[in-house]
């Protein structure tokens, strides 16, 4: 304590440098060395006239099925050529595939945008891209896709309708997709191409309109349509319920026997309430005997204090793929190299809808474990009836019992047709992380031994994150892409190569984004630079993070980093020493392989050693004592050594404080005069205290 002023009367005058903890300091440090997310990236894209639904990749050719158009591209997103599906004139009285132009003027008549619902490649019988519209009742055309000329999709087109014949039933096996949402799975089996379909229907689905809720139908042989191959080749909602129990079909896929779709519907026929769930049924099962639904949940969980647990469901799912997981994510969930892993990115959906809120998580199961956990199920006979497919009071759903193992594919005399009441659950990947985004799209790829996750949301937002089960991970690559959502329909490319690719669809736009990062400049501290995925090959050259080949001046590193000051709390302290210092700033401690730590960090003031706190220190603070001056000086010369180099700076300064007056001199015994202390230097240190004898005077 140093009385720098003393005033007869026995008034006297103290002004102390103490330290307060610096809680909440160095934010603007962080924030200044924080990812650069408004970095722009001139990335090869497209746009289409109109908004686009589907996307493809074949033979080194990309195909959009957009709104009235079918577009061919390179694979630097050139467009080639263009082949129209709309708008189409639709009559009641015309039939699809049939020209209606003569109808044009009629008043019951009407020209409808064509959207592209499903866009399918299938090479069994032909290189041909198969393409299911919104008019027409939902039918097909195939475009055959000609091996000297893959941009040739105009010159053979098939319609892949065929007109009922008296007799037969009231059906319509070409009638494929619904204009309410579909998904659709091609698959190629014992010479036979077949068609997975899941269709949101409701009651304005009649005959001759019929669709199906899912159904299996086989592409002819003479390729001018579809067959049912029974008349139990396909399941519906009944009728009663099809209004009140939308079914939305958010992703399918084939894994060895068996075939999945992922759904999002209410969780029972009395609940207002949605969920997501798993339906699977063997590949070979024409008449679907073997079809079982089940629950997934993606669940969030924190402790809290007094060993409570906050649970989180996301309950709908928004987009799914499949792939196989890196050596470092197999490892982690006890999974071989060749196991095909389902990641989904989830949301919370408002109260008693399935409209979804800002909140969402990622969750991943293997597909071994999926199918391990339908024949538990099975075996505990935690099942029951699926209501909306049969009713509440069906003889069907009555004392069943099932005592076949589930994975059996043959030929089966009973029926697995029932749903699952135990779910699924999987707790999320990067615990609660994108709670305050809403997820639209994921893919996953492998680099090296890594997992990664390409991420998209509903504000056109692009990510890139390590997937691991052991240690926390954080975007590495984070960019607007666009202002429309980016869409769950996604294409990897070459992923083991160096110029491999995703492409990303938003509104009317396809984005071809390096599954290597798009670039190094958003990485604005060289600790963050560095620490980015191998793959990325970021390295810092002239305070900059850069690949190699974009380095002007050769002094490239993978190995090293400086720290940086940024300020200094206080910039100034009295001479006697033992004010603790807080300097801001960032790559504090920064160690390639241990990542941070301060063992090999000193910090000096003036040439004299700044005694460091390293239990209150981090990335981007450093807390020292300074040692006592003999002189005043300003801007001393002070330096961070880290062992392989040294970081100068000069915007310290050692100070004498002095008082030169206080006015008034006297005030009444009672208290309350307000004194204004004017002298040198009186900002310095951390704290200012102020007594008068042996009373303190409280800081204005």
């Amino acid at each position: 304590m140093k009385p720098f002023t003393a005033y007869p009367s026995g008034f006297i005058v103290f002004l102390l440098a103490l330290l307060q903890r610096s809680h909440g300091q160095c934010k603007e440090a962080a924030k200044k060395s924080e990812m650069n997310l408004s970095v722009k990236y001139d990335l090869p894209n497209f746009i289409a006239e109109t908004p686009i639904q589907n996307v493809i990749l074949y033979n080194h050719h990309v195909y959009i099925g957009a709104v009235n158009k079918i577009y061919v591209l390179n694979e630097t997103l050139q467009n080639i050529s263009m082949y129209k599906t709309g708008p189409v004139l639709e009559n009641p009285d015309c039939a699809p595939c049939e020209d209606c132009k003569d109808k044009a003027n009629l008043s019951n008549s009407v020209w409808k945008d064509n959207v592209n619902m499903a866009l399918l490649l299938e090479t069994y019988y032909d290189d041909q891209l198969i393409s299911c519209g919104s008019v027409s009742r939902g039918i097909c055309h195939r475009h055959i896709i000609h091996p000297d000329n893959p941009a040739d999709i105009e010159s053979e087109v098939h319609c892949m309708y065929s007109p009922r014949v008296d007799g037969e039933a009231d059906n319509c096996p070409d009638c494929v997709v619904s204009t309410l949402g579909t998904k659709v799975l091609v698959t190629e089996k014992d010479r036979f191409v077949n068609f997975f379909v899941g269709n949101t229907v409701t009651s304005t689905f009649q005959p001759p309109h019929m669709l199906h809720s899912i159904s299996v139908r086989r592409l002819k042989e003479t390729q001018d349509g579809f067959e049912f191959l029974t008349d139990e080749s396909y399941i519906d909602i009944l009728p009663q319920f099809r209004d009140s129990y939308p079914i939305k079909y958010v992703h399918a896929f084939e894994n060895d026997h068996f075939v999945y779709f992922l759904t999002v519907q209410r969780e029972s026929l009395d609940s207002q309430s949605f969920h997501t769930r798993i339906i699977r049924f063997c590949t070979l099962d024409s008449e679907m005997r073997s079809y079982m639904e089940m629950p997934l949940e993606c669940i969030f969980t924190e402790k809290r204090r007094k060993r409570s647990i906050r649970k989180e469901v996301f309950n709908i799912l928004q987009a799914a793929y499949v792939s196989k997981p890196g050596a470092a994510l197999a490892h982690e969930m006890g999974l071989g190299l060749n196991d095909d892993i389902l990641y989904g990115v989830f949301a919370q959906s408002k109260p008693d809808s399935s409209e979804p809120t800002n909140r969402s998580a990622v969750c991943a199961v293997s597909v071994r474990t999926i199918n391990e956990f339908f024949n538990k199920i099975v075996d505990k006979q935690n099942m029951k009836c699926l209501q909306h497919f049969y009713g509440k009071e069906s003889k069907y759903c009555s004392n069943k019992a099932f005592s076949r193992n589930a994975s059996y594919c043959r030929a089966q005399d009973d029926e697995y047709r029932l749903e699952v009441t135990t779910p699924l659950q999987r707790v999320d990947l990067f615990m609660g992380q994108f709670n305050s985004v809403l997820l639209t799209s994921i893919s996953v790829f492998t680099k090296e031994n890594l997992t990664v996750a390409n991420l998209g949301t509903s504000e056109g937002h692009f990510m890139q994150i390590v997937v691991s089960r052991s240690e926390p991970t954080a975007p590495h690559v984070s960019f607007q892409l666009d202002s429309h959502p980016v869409s769950p329909q996604v294409v990897v490319k070459n992923s083991l190569a160096d110029d491999g690719y995703t492409l990303v669809v938003t509104g009317r736009k396809i984005t071809r984004i390096p599954l290597k990062g798009p670039g190094c400049h958003h990485f604005r501290s060289c600790s963050q630079c560095l620490l980015a995925p191998p793959f990325m090959q970021c390295g810092w050259c002239s305070q900059q993070c850069l690949r190699s080949s974009e380095c002007p001046s050769g002094a490239w590193t993978q190995e090293t980093c400086l720290p940086r000051v940024y300020e200094i709390l206080p910039n100034s302290a009295p001479l006697e020493g033992g004010t603790k210092l807080t300097l801001c700033g960032w790559d504090f401690g920064f160690s390639k392989n241990n990542r941070f730590e301060f063992k090999n960090t000193v910090v000096h003031i003036g040439g004299q050693i700044c005694a460091l706190e390293a239990k209150s220190s981090n990335k981007n603070k450093l807390e020292c004592t300074v040692p006592a001056a003999k002189d005043p000086a300003f801007n001393i010369s002070s330096s961070i050594s880290v062992g392989h180099g040294k970081t100068l700076f000069n915007i310290f300064s050692y100070v004498n404080p002095v008082i030169t007056s206080i006015y008034p001199t006297y005030g009444p015994k009672s208290g309350g005069t307000l004194l204004t202390i004017t002298g040198k230097y009186l900002n310095s240190g951390k704290s200012r205290r102020i007594f008068v004898g042996d009373k303190p005077c409280t800081l204005k």
